[in-house]
């Protein structure tokens, strides 16, 4: 019998491995969407946090009254076992089973199981074919893109037989025409009539024309005006939100750590945000990062895993601010406040940054 300290202890342990499975699930599901492979990294931590909840599971639910969710645990168990042994259609059977308790993760295992399948029947497809198959495809292609070839060049001729040859031959013998006829005139015209020409250059000779062409080059003067106009229609943001806690500067020993903000009047479609965490190892060098997350409510809790991995991977320090989002957290419509650090585990000095 565990006692009451202990149980409530464990349960919140619990509680923040399923948190951590949650989130682990979500990347993962990621990669199946885009029918990418699973990065090794990723299921090995799937795996650890699968065995740390059945372990914990195992000695919590011991009590008596609760036979749904020990069938629902029996259930999932065997169906990590399965999986982890490469029987998959033993684990998807049992998966369905735990997910007809209405186990927490059977549904998001069941559809991993299922992408892992189907990922290891593809694979040996390609190195079934045998290579004359290979080879045939290969003439076959090569074949279709020489003839492709041959009849764009084809085409190509007959182009230029049809069209280019008469408009060409008819242009040389007409420039070649029109010098032959007009210097004859010429050299009997201007010593009788000098004064022709002289009274036909006289008339278009008072520009009149130009000084309108002057007046028109005042209109720009209006272009400069749109320009300046444009910037003024920059909306403003609203004020960044209050940071109540945690401190600047908080050292984090363990738990999950609650940022908490002063209510503001938000809109029904805004919600308060963190932004992207970054963390810093001994070098000061960005070697971390953890995604922006909202909440309607001012507070969000980031759970301890975050943290612990921050510092397994070696981060001494992690960096984050706040804002109001509309919709999600990728709309920002106020000003970001200044940044903020949590010490792993003693206090960071960006003095040299």
């Amino acid at each position: 019998m565990l006692s009451r300290e202990q149980r409530i202890r464990k349960e919140a342990q619990l509680q923040s491995l399923y948190t951590s499975l949650a989130s682990y699930r979500e990347r993962e599901a990621t990669y199946i969407g885009a029918a990418a492979t699973i990065p090794e990294v990723l299921v090995n931590q799937i795996n650890e946090t699968r065995r740390d909840i059945t372990h914990i599971e195992g000695e919590l639910f011991t009590l008596a009254g609760q036979a749904a969710q020990s069938q629902a645990r029996d259930f999932y168990r065997q169906a990590l076992d399965a999986e982890l042994a490469g029987d998959f259609d033993e684990a998807v059977k049992r998966y369905r089973s735990a997910a007809r308790y209405g186990h927490a993760d059977a549904n998001p295992a069941l559809r991993s199981t299922r992408y892992r399948m189907r990922q290891a029947k593809r694979k040996p497809i390609s190195n079934w074919m045998p290579s004359p198959v290979r080879q045939s495809r290969n003439r076959l292609l090569m074949g279709l893109a020489a003839l492709t070839i041959i009849f764009l060049i084809i085409a190509a001729f007959v182009v230029e037989r049809r069209l280019p040859v008469e408009p060409q031959s008819m242009a040389v013998i007409a420039p070649a025409a029109t010098p032959t006829i007009s210097p004859t005139p010429e050299l009997i015209v201007p010593y009788t009539a000098t004064p022709l020409p002289v009274d036909t250059q006289t008339p278009p000779g008072p520009p009149v024309t130009p000084e309108p062409t002057n007046t028109p080059q005042s209109i720009p003067t209006a272009i400069p005006s749109t320009d300046i106009s444009t910037p003024t229609i920059s909306p403003t943001l609203r004020p960044a939100p209050r940071i109540i806690d945690p401190k600047d500067g908080m050292v984090w020993g363990d738990g999950a750590v609650v940022f908490e903000f002063a209510k503001t009047d938000l809109a029904d479609n805004e919600l308060y945000c963190l932004s992207t965490m970054r963390g810093y190892d001994i070098s000061n060098t960005e070697n971390w990062s953890h995604p922006p997350r909202g909440n309607k409510v001012p507070y969000i809790t980031v759970e301890a895993n975050v943290f612990r991995v921050a510092r397994s991977q070696g981060m001494r320090c992690v960096v984050w601010s706040a804002y109001i989002a509309r919709d999600t957290c990728e709309g920002i419509v106020s000003e970001i406040t200044a940044e903020r650090v949590i010490g792993l585990p003693r206090p960071c000095d960006f003095g040299k940054r």
